[in-house]
């Protein structure tokens, strides 16, 4: 638009090149997808053959679908979000052809986004699509070249210029039909091997509602020219040729299975088990504004099943995939994908493990037949799933309260056994548990016959059935009449409250046959309950009859017991003798013991003692040691002083070198100077610390190099040395019980302490705090101080600059101190800007 136009009062949209990405390869995310799209798009123009050839560099997908005419390419395929599919302007010209025409009449549209074109982007970059229109002469080739579009970001989508011509294409389309398209995708995104080419074939079996037993779509895969060079015969054979509906080998499996249809008005409902039925409803169909064509078939697959599943199809049903979502004759996506629990199964599953189904254990498909796009459309996102609508919420619940919870419910009640003891079915809590035991084998058969001769799953299933009958909204057409037959059962075990539920179901059904069954049932039940009752009365007689003879036996033992009485009265005297001997023996020895455990005290008190004076001995040889490092002996004073000799040689030695210096050279740099006078002052200082170890003992060996705990001198350093001589502060030392051995000389580690000890002293600070910490091998050492805070004047990142200081001193110290660090410890240190009570310095020692 130009300023001309934008004066004139009006904005429009310009759609830029980017929109191909955004509604093309963002969108649909997987080849599969892209391929799905494609396929589709030839199914929706009526096509009955799609045939899918690949190349080394090309995949060409066929269909003998309607075509399309110059008109049609300008209209619809290069309009981009336009479906005619939506506004019915599809099928205008069908009635042409009497075959179309036909299959217009058993199929609705799998797609009406328009946008499925741009599948082609998503698998290479070069597009030629071919494509004559039905009962048409003339054909038209299009090249499409999608980098184009990426060439610049800010130009308009509609001025790619896509080059067009008219072409022939006689017979050239699936099964030598004159019309339809044929799409030549080149430049190709991806590699097309075997394993990728089998699960294509294995997805695009499941595409087409693999269920329904239809036949006039048929999709073929030429994978020739690619698998010759890689693969033998027998692997081509799993992915060239016509898919079929592999699925439909499985559906004759002997499985316990609901079918749901939901048609016009009504529902109906049955659920069969292993080939029997088991029940069959109907319904109003309350929702039929929305959904009036609705086909759900799920499948519970016991281990036999899965087995004989596994066996057939060649791959176990949970890497297959669990119940399936078609719409229109075409596979949603995710719904039913191995791991997806859309529907969500698994989640309530985890709720109950043996009282609920999960995704592993069914098998089956959601068919629904609907133009009704707005209430079941895709999210733009080609596996997502669809839109969150009405129409989506009353599709869920139908497949849950209508399908899964009565397979559920039968499979659990009455396969399972789950209720016989949560629902007290049984007089007896272990005769409910052994009924339910002998259900477990029931999933390794083909047949029923468990649950068939089972009283529990009977009862169980009087209960499910009277539960429907108690529906009003439900219609009972029938139901399996072996499970409500308990005239010869034996019901003395059993709670009799299950008559009356099968009156019920009688009088509900208006079945005479059961009426008499019933009947029949209870008088079976009462004359056990009349034979239980005589059983009774004869155990009562017999218990009165056992116990007068239990009386008479009683009097006999009573004469008995008072002469063995007098008897035992005689031979307790006699016990009573020997048991006052026993006690005084037993005293005697107790006593013996209590002698015996005082000894015993006494020599551990005695233990004690000793480990006390023990100790108090060794802390008296401590105190003896540290009283004896008072005493400046002569070889102590001799040793410190010739070593403050040597250092005062050393000194001298620098003042010679700079004055011969400074005789060449009479205008020597600050830097020399300043360089001297750092030398000068290193040694005085180590002279100063010496003179501070003569006053102490064992502390001339500073010197020298050492192997030693750098924490335990630190502590003893400043406690012990430093603080001796400057009582005025205060010290801490947090040692954390940390121990870090290093090779160092005491006196370059004590010059470091000096340096920093001395600024905290000159800044009047109230105590100094040592805290030790260990992070991986190093040791870390922070150094702090309560008082004034570094000089707002000095640059914290000079501080070890030479010159540098906030106190009365020449500023070297802690270029000393860095220097000495770095040379003789391989440490480093920093000065800690957060720390704002005082003045913190942190040394790593590595």
């Amino acid at each position: 638009m130009d300023e001309e136009e934008i004066d004139k009062g009006f904005l429009r949209f310009d759609v830029k090149t980017g929109m191909k990405n955004i509604i093309g390869r963002d969108l649909i995310t997987d080849d599969f997808i892209a391929i799905y799209e494609l396929v589709k798009n030839s199914y929706d123009a009526y096509a009955y053959r799609v045939k899918i050839t690949f190349k080394k560099d090309e995949i060409i997908i066929a269909d003998n679908g309607k075509g399309m005419s110059k008109v049609d390419l300008f209209e619809k395929w290069f309009s981009v979000a336009y479906s005619a599919k939506k506004d019915n302007t599809e099928d205008d010209d069908l009635k042409r052809d009497s075959h179309l025409d036909n299959l217009k009449s058993r199929r609705f549209y799998a797609g009406a986004k328009g946008v499925g074109r741009f599948s082609c982007d998503r698998l290479g970059s070069k597009l030629e699509l071919i494509t004559s229109k039905i009962l048409s002469n003339q054909a038209y080739k299009v090249q499409v070249n999608w980098d184009e579009f990426e060439v610049d970001a800010k130009q308009s989508f509609g001025s790619i210029d896509i080059p067009y011509e008219e072409t022939s294409t006689k017979n050239s389309f699936p099964n030598s039909s004159s019309n339809g398209t044929i799409l030549k995708i080149a430049n190709l995104n991806s590699i097309w091997d075997k394993d990728k080419l089998i699960n294509l074939r294995r997805s695009l079996e499941k595409l087409i509602n693999p269920f329904s037993k239809q036949n006039d779509f048929s999709i073929e895969i030429d994978a020739n020219e690619v698998l010759n060079e890689t693969l033998f015969e027998d692997s081509n054979s799993k992915i060239n040729g016509i898919i079929d509906n592999t699925i439909l080998k499985v559906l004759d499996l002997k499985t316990t299975q609901i079918d749901l249809v939901v048609k016009d008005n009504l529902v109906t409902t049955k659920i069969t088990d292993r080939g029997t039925l088991i029940y069959h409803i109907e319904e109003s169909n309350n929702y039929q504004s929305l959904i009036d064509n609705l086909e759900i078939n799920l499948y519970y697959l016991n281990r036999s099943a899965k087995i004989n599943f596994g066996k057939l199809m060649d791959i176990e049903p949970v890497n297959y995939g669990n119940v399936f979502l078609f719409k229109n004759g075409f596979r949603v996506q995710p719904y039913g994908n191995p791991g997806d629990d859309s529907w969500e199964l698994d989640i309530r599953k985890q709720q109950g493990y043996n009282r609920f189904l999960g995704t592993r254990d069914l098998f089956g498909s959601v068919e629904l037949i609907t133009e009704n796009f707005n209430e079941f459309k895709e999210v733009s996102s080609r596996d997502g799933g669809l839109v969150e609508t009405v129409g989506k919420k009353i599709l869920f619940d139908l497949f849950k309260e209508k399908a899964f919870l009565r397979l559920e419910r039968y499979v659990a009640g009455v396969l399972w056994g789950e209720a016989f003891k949560r629902k007290n079915y049984f007089l007896n809590i272990d005769t409910a548990q052994q009924h339910r035991d002998s259900l477990s084998e029931d999933k390794n058969k083909d047949t029923f016959e468990d649950a068939l001769n089972n009283l529990g799953s009977k009862i169980d299933f009087v209960n499910l059935i009277r539960s429907l009958s108690d529906d009003k909204n439900v219609k009972i057409i029938s139901y399996n009449k072996d499970l409500v037959n308990l005239v010869n059962e034996k019901l003395d075990i059993v709670q009799p409250k299950f008559i009356i539920d099968l009156e019920k179901i009688a009088e509900k059904t208006n079945d005479k046959d059961l009426l008499n069954q019933v009947k029949l049932t209870e008088d079976n039940f009462n004359k056990i309950l009349k034979e239980k009752e005589d059983a009774i009365l004869r155990e009562e007689e017999e218990r009165k009859k056992r116990i007068e003879a239990e009386n008479k036996a009683k009097e006999e033992a009573k004469k008995r017991a008072e002469a063995e009485r007098k008897q035992k009265e005689e031979e307790e005297k006699r016990k009573k003798a020997e048991f006052e001997a026993r006690e005084n023996e037993i005293k005697r020895r107790e006593e013996e013991v209590k002698r015996k455990e005082a000894e015993q005290r006494a020599k551990e008190e005695e233990e004690n003692r000793k480990q006390v004076e023990k100790k108090s001995e060794n802390q008296k040889r401590q105190i003896d040691r540290f009283r004896s490092a008072e005493t400046v002996t002569y070889k102590d004073l001799r040793d410190s002083n010739h070593i403050i000799g040597v250092y005062a040689d050393d000194i001298s030695k620098k003042i010679q070198l700079f004055k011969r210096k400074l005789d060449r050279n009479s205008n020597m740099s600050k830097n020399d100077i300043i360089d001297f006078l750092q030398g000068i002052s290193l040694v005085n200082e180590k002279i100063n610390t010496i003179t501070k170890f003569t006053t102490k003992s064992n502390f001339l060996e500073a010197t020298l190099s050492a192997n030693e705990d750098i924490v335990s001198y630190v502590e003893n350093y400043v406690l012990n040395i430093y603080g001796s001589l400057h009582k005025e502060l205060k010290y801490e030392i947090i040692t954390n019980n940390i121990e870090f051995k290093k090779n160092f000389q005491p006196i370059e580690l004590s010059v470091i302490l000096d340096n920093i000890l001395n600024n905290s002293k000159k800044k009047n600070a109230s105590k100094i705090i040592f805290e030790f910490d260990k992070i991986n091998n190093s040791l870390i050492l922070s150094i702090k101080d309560e008082g004034k805070e570094l000089d707002k004047s000095i640059v914290p990142e000079l501080i070890f600059d030479e010159g540098v200081t906030s106190t009365k001193g020449a500023g070297l110290g802690l270029n000393h101190v860095k220097r000495l660090l770095e040379q003789y410890f391989n440490a480093s240190i920093k000065y800690n800007s957060e720390y704002k009570k005082g003045f913190e310095l942190i040394i790593t020692f590595a």
